[in-house]
Formats: structure tokens, sequence, C-alpha cells
């Protein structure tokens, strides 16, 4: 891996549970020539975490793990385009949960930021894991920045100890990344006068393209929920829906993927409909892009957000998106260009919206529009900006 240019050395360091959205931004940090190091923090209960699907013992492995050593044999050959340009890609390898090992770990990646020499270092989101490596950064504190990717606790997410720990955070770290201007004005109140934040944009997930077995053309059946079941995700307000959306198209199909937490359980789990698919599990990479690119449409109907993830995965698998007019969401989605906004989180509006969708045959030029989109660089034009003003303003 090399990279040209004589801009500024940057180590980014992220976690599995954000590395689609990661890789996007480490390939555009890298076509702008920045000289980017990436650290990607893994530990076991993270082997099969986002996009990841790695079957292996992280006992036999070293705390900082080439990517280039192993992209084979854990079977990342998708990954690597991401990487091409940068410096150095490495894995810091947690193989278990003591202390003391965390600690050992934690010293060996300081050592080699240290050896890099870098004018930033670039968290995206904290762990508790990075609590260990508070000395180090309170005296490299100068470089630091952090991305937010939700300045609030989702409902029914609530967990103390990631409060404690990020207002910690909060007080060291001078400049921050949101992604909405939406989690800018959460996040303003919750720091002091002095820090600077700046908004960028989350891209299409383009990674889950590559989870498809093959390209053939498929029927889109489906409205689909997909993603982590939480009471926030409001998929009731979807579920409420489908009784008026069957008597208007009764060969309608509608799809609901993904994990209950926290022992949420939804009447809906049991649901006993033809017309309905219910899948109440962790959904491997290669289920969520297959059920994508099986809809017609795939429908986020949350009642509280600051952005979502679903949206780039829906846009990289080029389908587009129904959202409700709640937090960030909108500043996602063009209106009956790359997708449609329900103007309240209600049953009746969002079975309105998804009524005009269809009625009114929408699928096929949003389908377009979105594919487009992929192509447009419309998102990389944002970030290119906003990095420049990042990563050279005092």
């Amino acid at each position: 891996m090399n990279q040209k240019g004589n801009l500024k050395t940057i180590v980014f360091c992220t976690q599995v549970y954000f590395l689609d959205a990661a890789i996007e931004y480490i390939q555009l940090l890298t076509l702008k020539g920045y000289k980017t190091h990436v650290l990607i923090e893994l530990s076991p209960n993270q082997l099969k975490a986002n996009i990841l699907n790695i079957d292996v013992d992280l006992t036999q492995y070293p705390a900082l793990t080439s990517f280039n050593l192993i992209v084979k044999d854990w079977k990342l050959e998708n990954l690597a385009p991401y990487f091409k340009k940068c410096v150095s890609v490495n894995f810091v390898v947690y193989p278990t949960k003591k202390i003391w090992q965390t600690k050992r770990v934690s010293n060996l990646m300081e050592k080699h930021i240290s050896k890099i020499k870098p004018d930033f270092i670039h968290l995206d989101d904290f762990s508790s894991r990075t609590v260990f490596s508070l000395p180090y950064y309170f005296f490299n504190r100068e470089k630091l920045i952090a991305n937010i990717h939700d300045p609030l606790t989702h409902s029914g997410e609530f967990q103390w100890s990631r409060e404690v720990y990020r207002k910690i955070w909060f007080n060291l770290v001078g400049k921050f990344v949101v992604f909405s201007e939406y989690s800018k004005k959460i996040l303003e109140p919750q720091l002091r006068k002095s820090k600077k934040i700046y908004v960028l944009s989350l891209m299409p997930y383009t990674i889950y393209k590559s989870f498809l077995q093959n390209n053939k053309m498929v029927i889109r059946d489906y409205i689909s929920f997909v993603g982590r079941i939480s009471p926030y995700k409001g998929v009731e307000l979807f579920v409420g829906t489908f009784k008026g959306l069957k008597r208007n198209f009764p060969n309608i199909k509608f799809y609901i993927g993904g994990k209950t937490i926290n022992g949420y359980e939804p009447y809906f789990l049991n649901l006993d409909d033809k017309n309905v698919v219910v899948e109440n599990k962790f959904l491997s990479n290669l289920e969520i892009a297959e059920i994508i690119n099986k809809s017609k449409i795939v429908i986020c109907p949350y009642i509280d957000a600051t952005q979502s993830g679903v949206v780039m995965t829906a846009y990289g698998l080029g389908c587009p998106v129904l959202v409700t007019n709640t937090g960030g969401l909108p500043e996602y989605v063009i209106h009956n260009s790359t997708g449609v906004i329900s103007v309240e989180a209600t049953e009746d509006c969002i079975e309105s919206t998804l009524n005009e969708y269809l009625q009114q045959n929408k699928e096929e030029r949003l389908l377009e529009n979105v594919k487009q989109l992929q192509y447009s660089n419309r998102f990389e034009k944002m970030n290119k900006i906003k990095m420049d003003e990042l990563y050279n303003c005092n």
C-alpha cells in the first residue's frame, strides 16, 4: 500500500460496527491525497458484525495484525479496493476481555501511532476500550478529532457506561464530526463553545454490492424493513399500514428482518399473514443485500433518529427509501427523486405516502435516480470540501 501526495498524515481509528461507513470515508481520504493509516478495533464478538464474517481464533494473532497479511485467509478481498492507497491498515486485536490484556494491546497501539507521528488522530466514535488510552490521548489532545454517530441515545437503548465515557471525551476532544445538521443541533448544547463541529455526509455503502452472488435481474416484490428491531425504529407504524395497503394492492408483499434487542418483544414477531415475512434474526450481509435487491422500496419508519445506515445501504444497492420527517433522515432523501418522505411518523401518513408511491408507479423512476446517485459523486463532493476544512483549519 502506498500513497502519493504531500497532505497531512492521519491515523483513522475505527470500529467494526461502523466499518461499512468507514471504508467509504477512508477511500475518499486517500483519493484526496491524505497519508492515511487505518486501525480497526476487533474482538471475538465482532468477528461476524457489520460487514465482517470471519472464522478465526483471535488468540493466534498479534495485537496489530496487518490487513495485507490476512486478507486472503480471512476472506476480506472485497475490502481491498477501499484500502488500496492507504499507507497502512491494521486490525487492533483484543482477544479477550481481560483488563491486563486490553491494556497491553492499547499500549502497543499507542506506540504504533507514535511512530507514525500523525498530524491528526481521527477516532470513529468511542468504545469502552478507548478509555484505556485516555492518558495517551490526553497528551495528544491537540491532534484529536472524533466522529459522533449518535449524539443522543435512541429510545430503549440507554447505557449509563456509554454516557459516562462520552462525557469524558467530550471534554478532551476539540473537533467533532457529525453526519447531519440535526445531529449538530443536538450535540452543540453538550459541548463547550470552544469546541468545533463539522457536518460531513455518510456515503452510499457500495460494499454491499459485493455480497450479491450474481447480477441477474430480480423481481422487486417487497416493501421492506431491515435492521435492528428496536422501539425507536417504529416498525409497529409500518405494520399498521399493511391492512390498508393490501386493500388497494392485494398482491403486495411486506418484509421485516432483523434481530430484536434488550428484551423487546413486539406483537408483530408472530404475525400470521401470507403477504408478510418476518425474520427475527441477525441477517447476514448476503441476506441484507438480497432482500433489498428484491424490494420496491426500503422503509425507515423511525420515531427518532439522527441519520440511518440503512438509507446508505439501500442507496449502495440501488434501492429508493421511505423515511419519516424525523431527525436528520430527510437530509439524505430528495423527495420523489431518491425516495419519499412521510411528513409525520404516523401510520396514516406512512400509509398515505406508500399508497401514492405505488399508485403513481414511482418505483421505476426512483430506481433509476438512485442508480445515478451512486455515480454522481454528490456525497463525495460535499465531503471533499468539508475534509479540507476539518484537517486544515485550527
